[in-house]
């Protein structure tokens, strides 16, 4: 008798058979596999599937695998890495230890080996909210920088800590929502940097110029955004509230724009529309430096 998937592992490694004893050695234990075979394919494989565990070689092109285990670090994604190498140096393990992974397994990799490891780091995964007995409502309040770099790490962490019990589908949408919100919040909001500023820097490739420039003027550089995250298991809703510290804007002229508009070479506001298509909840306080959204588990 085998056991539905319920985490999700990405194998990293250009060999196919290495995939294939991965899925050997992991068959009825509640996994589902997910394969890449470089560093550039697994970061998009992790931003779009969100994976519980990784597990990767050490020994890829260029030193790719230990570059990964850093990347994944200073992105602060929540999800365990687990390096694997055949003769790898005591040095290099170390190396990789010190930089982020969680454990090391020796390849070609074992079935018992692979089973302690990720016993170990199933200790880190974030837990399921739904599944947590007792429990009523669970709240989480983070105040971070208006540096638009530290988003994509903001938004790991959130998806892995909140929103594990969401469908694949529902966790891509939410996002695609969150980094639409967040990046309006820290660049229309807080560093005020409005949409024709924004595709002008683009198009010259001055857009890290300008951002280097508002994050270093004295009135906006010490402006933050607060993500509310308020999980309510008797209302069976997940809510996701995003304050920055700018003037606001009017949102009621977005809001109010039909679909064609929307999908014309105007694409001002599409964004937003394209968020409340999947979250129809989608609200703004007054002024507008404030939205929320709200989604229904069941």
């Amino acid at each position: 008798m085998t056991t539905e998937p319920s985490d999700h592992l990405l194998v990293i490694d250009p060999c196919p058979e290495t995939h294939a004893l991965i899925v050997q050695h992991l068959q009825g234990r509640g996994f589902s596999v997910l394969a890449a075979p470089d560093p550039s394919a697994a970061l998009a494989t992790i931003d779009t599937a969100a994976p519980d565990i990784v597990l990767t070689d050490l020994f890829l092109p260029d030193a790719a695998g230990l570059a990964l285990v850093k990347e994944l670090k200073a992105r602060q994604d929540p999800c365990p890495v687990i390096v694997m190498a055949q003769d790898a140096p005591e040095s290099l393990i170390l190396e990789s230890l010190r930089a982020g992974a969680a454990d090391y397994v020796h390849k070609p990799v074992t079935e018992e080996e692979l089973a302690h490891a990720i016993q170990r780091v199933r200790g880190l995964l974030p837990g399921d909210l739904s599944d947590l007995p007792g429990l009523c409502r669970s709240e989480y309040r983070l105040t971070v920088d208006s540096d638009p770099a530290h988003i994509p790490g903001i938004i790991s962490w959130l998806i892995k800590t909140t929103a594990s019990m969401l469908p694949a589908v529902r966790r891509l949408h939410l996002q695609g929502a969150l980094q639409e919100l967040l990046f309006n919040a820290i660049e229309h909001g807080n560093l005020e940097i409005f949409y024709q500023e924004k595709q002008e820097a683009l198009a010259t490739g001055q857009y890290e110029q300008l951002l280097a420039q508002r994050l270093n003027q004295a009135r906006l550089k010490d402006r933050r955004v607060t993500i509310h995250t308020l999980y309510d298991k008797g209302g069976n809703s997940l809510t996701y509230r995003i304050t920055d510290e700018g003037k606001g804007f009017k949102w009621r002229t977005f809001l109010s724009r039909s679909q064609d508009m929307c999908g014309s070479e105007d694409v001002n506001g599409r964004g937003v529309f394209l968020t409340r298509s999947f979250f129809p909840s989608l609200a703004y306080n007054d002024c507008g430096n404030e939205v929320t959204i709200t989604m229904l588990l069941r």
